[in-house]
């Protein structure tokens, strides 16, 4: 473990930080304006699903070579690396306009994205100490889901046609950029992976394979969540709720927030593996209940079945968050040195793979069973993986038993 002073330790916090918040206000900025966007231009719920999935599949070739790049780079060249290419893909959004030109252009935003994923959890994990990892980690996926919530606030006021949306995020990315200037020469550096890449990601997902599915899980849900959750509400209740849908994203962000570094608080003191399976089964009964309360959405927040509605959005958005906050905390905990950067990569590579298939499959659900494709097409993958690290676990129990 590499020992930094207090000090330096802030500045590599403050760096990592602005970092996460570059990925999360940019993305949840930009997923629905995207899909809001492509469906003004008269494209189906599956084509934008298809436009969508380009930018996860960027982030997994980018998560594929990570354990390459990363160690020859260094943390802090990899994250620039990461700013300069989303700052490349917002520039270009707004001025190449069209489906094709945007499968393109998202394709170089998830990679940009896949770096400051993968290198900034990496290094964050690495100056941790284990005994408080869960609590930094906490305030570490804090920051990001407040930028989450930032993303559809400005959304629901700007107008996907135009380029302010883009501005929006341009102005993220500079910021971020100007945070991480003092911490690079506070960077880590790693010895080059002996074994080849694929078989050190192999050797990694073999070692942990609930706590790494868990964030297939986790991408396919966020990526569908973040493409359709306003489409949907627009659908339900009439496109006059235009901003109902973009606020659905929005609380279920806020709620996550705060959600994180109570759960990484317990993450320190409870059984972290029966934690992350709370986490998923609570996403599964707040998605079961949304569908449910939807048509309270036309209602006074105040009433009664609207409170239930955002309430049951703040439980979903905070158990989302939950389980990314446990398995990152988990990863660093297992893993040390390069393994933890393959480790991240793998966790970058099937949170791509989840991004790229959920957004594909509930927009082809929408498109052929309407509405209610979305809600069947985001509980399916949650209740598969909550059977597969319930049954884990209990294995493992018995066996230690």
């Amino acid at each position: 473990m590499i020992e930094l002073s207090r000090q330096q330790k802030l500045r590599c916090m403050l760096a990592l930080i602005a970092a996460m918040a570059a990925v999360s206000i940019t993305s949840s900025l930009n997923w629905p304006i995207l899909s809001e966007a492509l469906r003004n231009q008269g494209y189906s719920e599956s084509m934008i699903g298809t436009n969508a999935a380009a930018q996860f599949a960027g982030i997994i070739v980018v998560a594929l070579i990570a354990p390459r790049i990363i160690p020859a780079l260094g943390f802090f060249w990899a994250i620039v690396l990461g700013l300069i290419a989303v700052g490349l893909s917002l520039i270009a959004l707004p001025l190449f306009r069209g489906f094709e030109t945007w499968l393109v252009i998202r394709f170089l935003l998830g990679m940009g994205n896949s770096l400051l994923f993968t290198a900034g959890d990496t290094w964050m994990n690495h100056i941790v100490d284990d005994r408080v990892r869960g609590r930094w980690m906490g305030i570490y996926v804090t920051v990001g889901m407040a930028g989450w919530a930032v993303g559809p606030v400005l959304g629901a006021h700007l107008d996907p046609d135009t380029y302010w949306p883009f501005v929006w995020g341009l102005l993220t990315v500079a910021i971020a950029a100007s945070f991480l200037l003092p911490a690079r020469k506070l960077d880590i550096q790693l010895s080059t992976p002996k074994r080849s890449v694929a078989l050190g990601m192999a050797t990694v997902f073999l070692a942990a394979p609930t706590v790494l599915l868990s964030s297939a899980m986790f991408g396919t849900v966020e990526g569908a969540m973040q493409s359709f959750a306003h489409l949907y509400t627009m659908d339900v209740l009439g496109t006059q709720f235009r901003q109902t849908g973009y606020a659905v994203i929005w609380v279920g962000a806020v709620a996550a927030i705060f959600f994180q570094y109570p759960i990484g608080w317990l993450a320190d003191t409870v059984n972290r593996n029966w934690l992350l399976i709370s986490c998923v089964l609570t996403l599964m009964v707040s998605i079961f209940f949304f569908p449910l309360l939807i048509d309270a959405g036309r209602d006074a927040w105040w009433q009664p079945r609207s409170l239930a509605l955002w309430g049951v959005i703040s439980v979903w958005g905070g158990s989302m968050g939950g389980i990314f906050t446990v398995g990152i905390t988990l990863l660093g905990e297992r893993f040390r040195d390069v393994e933890l950067v393959s480790a991240n990569a793998v966790f970058a590579v099937l949170f791509g793979v989840g991004g790229l298939l959920g957004p594909f499959i509930t927009g082809t659900a929408m498109s052929t069973m309407g509405p209610d494709g979305f809600r069947l097409s985001i509980l399916a993958p949650v209740v598969v993986y909550g059977l597969f690290a319930l049954y884990r676990q209990l294995t493992r129990s018995r066996r230690l038993a």
